[in-house]
């Protein structure tokens, strides 16, 4: 098991797809100080290189936690992207599923990394540049291939499952999570929207974005 210390944001890959041959991946982002760290005074602790981190509290108590990718506080958006992202778009075209899986406290960077600011072409996160990336792969294909993208958008919070593009949360109606014995994972009923472009996915996800719960 892995260990996350309460000023990281963990990310679980899985990629059946992976060439390493290793399905499940774990990589781990170092937030900046929040303004109550700031105004504490609060001395940095960490020190980071690529796959691990080392917690240095000047005692016997110095811990060290190694992942298969750490990002410091210098690491930008898209690198976070190209390291965890881009080569899980890149498998979905050919027929391998994906999944990243972000946890940490409230306020450890989950929502930044994983969507960032839309509008910033430098502060965006893994879900608008997989938009980004999957047109612009789908656009390369040449000779008779066809694609239909669409777009769901669901959150689980206290234990129920709802669907963000059905419009609200009273005609969520009663969704589970089903296992499809071809397709593996699904929801039925869940909403499908038909994409056409990157602006559409990103509008759908701007849409959906607006009603997940507080803190969820």
């Amino acid at each position: 098991p892995h260990t996350t210390p309460p000023h990281l944001a963990c990310c679980i890959m899985t990629d059946p797809g992976s060439a390493e041959g290793n399905s499940i991946r774990v990589a781990v982002r170092v937030r900046p100080p929040n303004a109550r760290e700031i105004e504490l005074g609060s001395a940095e602790v960490l020190e980071c290189s690529e796959t691990m981190v080392e917690v240095m509290t000047g005692s016997s108590d110095d811990k060290s936690y190694s992942y298969d990718r750490v990002f410091s506080l210098g690491e930008t958006q898209e690198a976070v992207f190209n390291a965890i992202g881009a080569r899980l778009v890149e498998n979905a075209l050919s027929a391998y599923n994906g999944c990243i899986f972000a946890y940490g406290q409230t306020g450890s960077g989950k929502s930044h990394s994983m969507v960032g600011n839309v509008a910033s072409a430098a502060e965006k996160g893994v879900l608008p540049r997989a938009c980004v990336q999957l047109f612009e792969l789908l656009s390369c294909r040449q000779g008779n291939f066809q694609a239909t993208v669409f777009g769901s958008y669901f959150e689980i919070y206290g234990e129920k499952l709802f669907d963000l593009l059905s419009g609200g949360r009273d005609v969520r109606g009663e969704l589970q999570v089903r296992v499809h014995p071809q397709f593996g994972a699904i929801v039925p009923g869940l909403t499908e929207c038909p994409v056409q472009s990157a602006d559409e996915a990103l509008e759908l996800l701007d849409f959906g974005a607006k009603r997940r719960a507080v803190a969820a």
